[in-house]
Protein backbone atom coordinates (compact mmCIF):
# COMPACT_ATOMS: atom_id res chain seq x y z
CA UNK A 1 0.00 0.00 0.00
CA UNK A 2 1.22 3.48 -0.87
CA UNK A 3 0.59 6.67 1.07
CA UNK A 4 1.67 10.25 0.47
CA UNK A 5 0.69 12.86 3.03
CA UNK A 6 1.81 15.90 5.01
CA UNK A 7 1.27 16.88 8.62
CA UNK A 8 0.63 20.60 9.09
CA UNK A 9 0.91 22.74 12.19
CA UNK A 10 -1.78 25.37 11.70
CA UNK A 11 -2.82 28.65 13.29
CA UNK A 12 -5.92 30.60 12.35
CA UNK A 13 -6.55 34.13 13.63
CA UNK A 14 -10.13 35.29 13.12
CA UNK A 15 -10.82 39.03 13.39
CA UNK A 16 -14.04 41.00 13.11
CA UNK A 17 -13.44 43.23 10.08
CA UNK A 18 -16.00 45.80 11.25
CA UNK A 19 -15.12 45.92 14.97
CA UNK A 20 -11.38 46.03 14.84
CA UNK A 21 -11.08 46.64 18.58
CA UNK A 22 -12.49 43.25 19.55
CA UNK A 23 -9.84 40.68 20.50
CA UNK A 24 -9.31 38.09 17.76
CA UNK A 25 -10.17 34.42 18.07
CA UNK A 26 -7.27 32.01 17.67
CA UNK A 27 -7.59 28.37 16.58
CA UNK A 28 -4.52 26.13 16.52
CA UNK A 29 -4.31 22.54 15.34
CA UNK A 30 -2.20 19.84 13.78
CA UNK A 31 -3.80 18.48 10.60
CA UNK A 32 -3.19 15.30 8.61
CA UNK A 33 -5.06 14.22 5.50
CA UNK A 34 -5.25 10.41 5.46
CA UNK A 35 -5.99 8.88 2.04
CA UNK A 36 -6.70 5.15 1.97
CA UNK A 37 -6.01 3.04 -1.12
CA UNK A 38 -7.09 -0.50 -1.93
CA UNK A 39 -4.91 -3.30 -3.30
CA UNK A 40 -5.23 -1.88 -6.81
CA UNK A 41 -3.98 1.50 -5.58
CA UNK A 42 -7.42 3.03 -6.06
CA UNK A 43 -8.49 5.71 -3.60
CA UNK A 44 -11.14 4.14 -1.38
CA UNK A 45 -11.63 6.85 1.20
CA UNK A 46 -10.11 9.99 2.63
CA UNK A 47 -10.17 11.27 6.20
CA UNK A 48 -8.79 14.31 7.94
CA UNK A 49 -7.40 14.02 11.45
CA UNK A 50 -6.79 17.03 13.66
CA UNK A 51 -5.22 16.88 17.09
CA UNK A 52 -3.68 19.01 19.80
CA UNK A 53 -0.21 17.57 19.26
CA UNK A 54 1.60 16.02 16.34
CA UNK A 55 2.34 12.60 17.79
CA UNK A 56 -1.28 12.11 18.84
CA UNK A 57 -2.43 13.00 15.33
CA UNK A 58 -0.04 10.48 13.76
CA UNK A 59 -0.86 7.66 16.16
CA UNK A 60 -4.59 8.05 15.59
CA UNK A 61 -3.95 7.98 11.84
CA UNK A 62 -1.84 4.83 12.21
CA UNK A 63 -4.61 3.00 14.09
CA UNK A 64 -7.20 3.95 11.50
CA UNK A 65 -4.93 2.92 8.64
CA UNK A 66 -4.11 -0.40 10.30
CA UNK A 67 -7.82 -1.17 10.67
CA UNK A 68 -8.43 -0.27 7.03
CA UNK A 69 -5.65 -2.61 5.86
CA UNK A 70 -6.92 -5.55 7.93
CA UNK A 71 -10.69 -4.98 7.94
CA UNK A 72 -11.56 -2.85 4.93
CA UNK A 73 -13.15 0.61 4.64
CA UNK A 74 -13.44 2.28 8.04
CA UNK A 75 -17.09 3.29 7.79
CA UNK A 76 -18.44 0.02 6.38
CA UNK A 77 -16.72 -2.67 8.47
CA UNK A 78 -18.82 -5.53 9.85
CA UNK A 79 -17.87 -4.51 13.37
CA UNK A 80 -17.93 -0.69 13.48
CA UNK A 81 -14.55 0.91 13.96
CA UNK A 82 -14.20 2.06 17.57
CA UNK A 83 -12.82 5.58 17.30
CA UNK A 84 -12.89 6.14 21.06
CA UNK A 85 -10.88 2.99 21.73
CA UNK A 86 -8.39 3.90 18.99
CA UNK A 87 -7.85 7.31 20.54
CA UNK A 88 -7.49 5.90 24.04
CA UNK A 89 -4.83 3.48 22.81
CA UNK A 90 -3.07 6.32 20.99
CA UNK A 91 -2.45 8.11 24.30
CA UNK A 92 0.30 6.91 26.63
CA UNK A 93 -0.01 6.82 30.41
CA UNK A 94 2.24 9.88 30.50
CA UNK A 95 -0.04 11.74 28.09
CA UNK A 96 -3.13 10.88 30.11
CA UNK A 97 -1.50 12.01 33.36
CA UNK A 98 0.12 15.23 32.22
CA UNK A 99 -1.67 16.51 29.13
CA UNK A 100 -5.20 17.40 30.15
CA UNK A 101 -5.61 19.55 27.03
CA UNK A 102 -5.22 16.69 24.56
CA UNK A 103 -7.90 16.39 21.92
CA UNK A 104 -8.57 14.81 18.55
CA UNK A 105 -11.16 15.25 15.81
CA UNK A 106 -11.76 13.05 12.76
CA UNK A 107 -13.52 14.34 9.64
CA UNK A 108 -15.02 12.60 6.63
CA UNK A 109 -16.20 14.64 3.67
CA UNK A 110 -16.13 17.77 5.78
CA UNK A 111 -18.20 16.34 8.63
CA UNK A 112 -16.84 15.67 12.10
CA UNK A 113 -17.48 11.97 12.76
CA UNK A 114 -15.57 11.67 16.02
CA UNK A 115 -13.97 13.93 18.58
CA UNK A 116 -12.56 13.69 22.09
CA UNK A 117 -11.50 16.62 24.23
CA UNK A 118 -12.11 20.28 23.42
CA UNK A 119 -11.17 21.79 20.07
CA UNK A 120 -12.05 25.12 18.48
CA UNK A 121 -15.34 25.01 16.58
CA UNK A 122 -13.81 27.10 13.77
CA UNK A 123 -11.85 24.04 12.67
CA UNK A 124 -15.13 22.33 11.81
CA UNK A 125 -16.04 25.28 9.59
CA UNK A 126 -12.72 25.05 7.76
CA UNK A 127 -13.19 21.33 7.09
CA UNK A 128 -16.70 21.94 5.78
CA UNK A 129 -15.36 24.62 3.45
CA UNK A 130 -12.55 22.32 2.28
CA UNK A 131 -15.09 19.64 1.35
CA UNK A 132 -16.76 22.10 -1.02
CA UNK A 133 -13.52 22.59 -2.92
CA UNK A 134 -11.53 19.36 -2.54
CA UNK A 135 -7.95 19.34 -3.68
CA UNK A 136 -7.40 23.03 -2.97
CA UNK A 137 -7.18 23.33 0.80
CA UNK A 138 -5.64 26.80 0.70
CA UNK A 139 -8.91 28.20 -0.67
CA UNK A 140 -10.83 27.05 2.40
CA UNK A 141 -10.02 30.27 4.25
CA UNK A 142 -11.49 32.40 1.45
CA UNK A 143 -14.58 30.18 1.28
CA UNK A 144 -15.03 30.57 5.05
CA UNK A 145 -14.77 34.36 4.83
CA UNK A 146 -17.36 34.39 2.03
CA UNK A 147 -19.68 32.13 4.03
CA UNK A 148 -19.61 34.50 7.01
CA UNK A 149 -20.15 37.48 4.69
CA UNK A 150 -23.32 35.90 3.29
CA UNK A 151 -24.86 35.80 6.76
CA UNK A 152 -23.92 39.40 7.49
CA UNK A 153 -20.61 38.99 9.32
CA UNK A 154 -17.48 40.45 7.83
CA UNK A 155 -14.43 38.68 9.19
CA UNK A 156 -10.79 38.52 8.20
CA UNK A 157 -8.90 35.27 8.66
CA UNK A 158 -5.13 35.04 8.73
CA UNK A 159 -3.65 31.61 8.27
CA UNK A 160 -0.21 30.28 9.12
CA UNK A 161 0.96 26.75 8.45
CA UNK A 162 4.24 24.97 9.00
CA UNK A 163 5.09 21.46 7.88
CA UNK A 164 5.71 19.01 10.71
CA UNK A 165 6.10 15.83 8.67
CA UNK A 166 6.21 14.71 5.05
CA UNK A 167 5.58 11.02 4.43
CA UNK A 168 5.86 9.01 1.24
CA UNK A 169 5.62 5.24 1.63
CA UNK A 170 5.75 2.66 -1.14
CA UNK A 171 6.04 -1.11 -0.68
CA UNK A 172 9.79 -1.07 -1.34
CA UNK A 173 10.73 2.12 0.51
CA UNK A 174 9.42 4.67 2.95
CA UNK A 175 10.62 8.27 2.98
CA UNK A 176 9.95 10.44 6.00
CA UNK A 177 10.90 14.05 6.64
CA UNK A 178 10.38 15.58 10.08
CA UNK A 179 10.59 19.19 11.15
CA UNK A 180 10.57 19.80 14.88
CA UNK A 181 10.90 22.92 16.97
CA UNK A 182 14.46 23.16 18.14
CA UNK A 183 15.82 25.20 21.00
CA UNK A 184 16.71 28.26 18.95
CA UNK A 185 15.29 27.28 15.57
CA UNK A 186 13.42 24.54 13.77
CA UNK A 187 15.43 21.44 12.94
CA UNK A 188 14.92 19.02 10.07
CA UNK A 189 15.94 15.42 9.53
CA UNK A 190 14.96 12.75 7.04
CA UNK A 191 15.12 9.00 6.97
CA UNK A 192 14.42 6.25 4.49
CA UNK A 193 13.34 2.75 5.42
CA UNK A 194 13.78 -0.39 3.34
CA UNK A 195 12.81 -3.93 4.37
CA UNK A 196 15.64 -5.81 6.06
CA UNK A 197 14.20 -9.05 4.65
CA UNK A 198 11.73 -9.86 1.88
CA UNK A 199 8.91 -7.90 3.45
CA UNK A 200 7.17 -4.67 2.53
CA UNK A 201 7.44 -1.29 4.15
CA UNK A 202 4.40 -0.64 6.31
CA UNK A 203 2.92 2.89 6.27
CA UNK A 204 1.51 2.13 9.72
CA UNK A 205 5.01 1.51 11.07
CA UNK A 206 6.30 4.68 9.44
CA UNK A 207 3.52 6.81 10.95
CA UNK A 208 4.19 5.38 14.39
CA UNK A 209 7.94 5.90 14.17
CA UNK A 210 7.48 9.51 13.08
CA UNK A 211 5.25 9.90 16.14
CA UNK A 212 8.00 8.39 18.32
CA UNK A 213 10.61 10.86 17.14
CA UNK A 214 8.34 13.90 17.47
CA UNK A 215 7.12 12.92 20.93
CA UNK A 216 10.58 11.96 22.13
CA UNK A 217 12.13 15.25 21.05
CA UNK A 218 9.32 17.18 22.70
CA UNK A 219 9.83 15.26 25.94
CA UNK A 220 13.60 15.70 25.74
CA UNK A 221 13.14 19.46 25.59
CA UNK A 222 10.84 19.35 28.63
CA UNK A 223 13.25 17.17 30.62
CA UNK A 224 16.27 19.31 29.73
CA UNK A 225 14.66 22.60 30.73
CA UNK A 226 13.30 21.05 33.93
CA UNK A 227 16.73 19.66 34.84
CA UNK A 228 18.29 23.09 34.52
CA UNK A 229 15.53 24.74 36.55
CA UNK A 230 16.16 22.17 39.28
CA UNK A 231 19.88 22.96 39.22
CA UNK A 232 19.12 26.67 39.50
CA UNK A 233 16.61 26.02 42.31
CA UNK A 234 13.79 27.47 40.21
CA UNK A 235 12.03 24.18 40.91
CA UNK A 236 12.28 22.43 44.26
CA UNK A 237 13.63 18.93 44.65
CA UNK A 238 10.81 16.36 44.97
CA UNK A 239 8.41 18.89 43.39
CA UNK A 240 5.64 17.99 40.96
CA UNK A 241 7.84 19.34 38.16
CA UNK A 242 10.65 16.96 39.08
CA UNK A 243 8.21 14.07 39.24
CA UNK A 244 6.83 14.89 35.80
CA UNK A 245 10.32 15.04 34.31
CA UNK A 246 10.99 11.61 35.80
CA UNK A 247 7.85 10.21 34.21
CA UNK A 248 8.83 11.83 30.91
CA UNK A 249 12.18 10.01 31.11
CA UNK A 250 10.35 6.71 31.56
CA UNK A 251 8.22 7.52 28.53
CA UNK A 252 11.34 8.26 26.47
CA UNK A 253 12.67 4.81 27.37
CA UNK A 254 9.43 3.28 26.04
CA UNK A 255 9.82 5.23 22.82
CA UNK A 256 13.41 4.00 22.53
CA UNK A 257 12.22 0.39 22.70
CA UNK A 258 9.71 1.06 19.92
CA UNK A 259 12.40 2.69 17.79
CA UNK A 260 14.77 -0.26 18.31
CA UNK A 261 12.12 -2.69 17.07
CA UNK A 262 11.67 -0.56 13.96
CA UNK A 263 15.43 -0.37 13.35
CA UNK A 264 15.73 -4.16 13.60
CA UNK A 265 12.96 -4.61 11.06
CA UNK A 266 14.14 -2.14 8.44
CA UNK A 267 17.31 -0.80 6.86
CA UNK A 268 17.38 2.85 7.88
CA UNK A 269 19.36 5.78 6.52
CA UNK A 270 19.24 9.15 8.30
CA UNK A 271 20.14 12.59 7.00
CA UNK A 272 21.87 14.34 8.58
CA UNK A 273 21.93 11.90 11.52
CA UNK A 274 19.52 10.11 13.79
CA UNK A 275 18.37 12.32 16.69
CA UNK A 276 19.40 10.85 20.03
CA UNK A 277 17.10 11.66 22.93
CA UNK A 278 19.83 11.75 25.64
CA UNK A 279 21.78 14.29 23.59
CA UNK A 280 18.60 16.29 22.97
CA UNK A 281 18.07 16.46 26.75
CA UNK A 282 21.60 17.79 27.28
CA UNK A 283 21.19 20.32 24.46
CA UNK A 284 17.95 21.61 25.97
CA UNK A 285 19.54 21.86 29.42
CA UNK A 286 22.52 23.83 28.12
CA UNK A 287 20.36 26.11 26.00
CA UNK A 288 18.08 26.91 28.92
CA UNK A 289 21.08 27.74 31.10
CA UNK A 290 22.52 29.99 28.36
CA UNK A 291 19.22 31.77 27.77
CA UNK A 292 18.59 32.30 31.47
CA UNK A 293 21.98 34.02 31.82
CA UNK A 294 21.12 36.54 29.10
CA UNK A 295 17.79 37.52 30.64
Amino acid sequence: MEINTTLLRERFVIRDAEKGTDPPLVAVSNRLALPMYDGNNQLTDNFVIRAQNMHGCLRMAARMLQSFIHNGPILSQNAPFDFADAWEKSCSDYEISYNKNRWVAVYHKGVEIFSAGQHHSFLNIIEKCDSKNPGNYDRSVKIAEDAFSKVGRKIAISYEANIGMVLNVKPAMGRCGLIHRGIDRNSTFNFTSEPAEENLVSPVHCLNICACFLEGLQLAYHIGTTNDKLKQSIYDKFSDEEKQAGQAAIRIEELGVELNIFENRYKLKFRPEKPEFPQAILDAERAHRKNSKTQ
